[in-house]
């Protein structure tokens, strides 16, 4: 995968995780009190995963192309492995209020 690519693909995550937290935050503003207390927590809990994506997606950004060969394996695992985290959180929470999103 080039770096393009694979910038691409973090960034239209990124975005689609982005769109998800601001549905949450929509449905925080208009759910019962217990509703609104489990979507601020997952709130809470995935805003600094996506930060994290994002850090992860400059950091690659940054890398200079001619050591994109040297760097481009651990860089996609770390990718991997911050794009998982975000998707636990998603995981852990919609099951649990699965009510909100019907």
């Amino acid at each position: 995968m080039t770096k393009d690519e694979l910038l691409s693909k973090i960034q239209s995550s990124i975005s689609e995780q982005e769109a998800k937290l601001t549905e949450l935050k929509n449905k925080a503003a208009s759910g019962s009190h217990e509703a609104i207390n489990d979507l601020r927590a997952a709130i809470d809990d995935l805003e600094p995963k996506i930060e994290q994506a994002k850090a992860k997606a400059s950091e690659i950004a940054e890398t200079a192309d001619d050591k994109w060969d040297e760097v481009k394996d651990s860089l996609e695992a770390g990718w991997d492995e911050a794009s998982a985290k975000i998707e636990k959180g998603w995981n852990s929470f919609t099951s649990s209020v699965k009510s909100l999103f019907s």
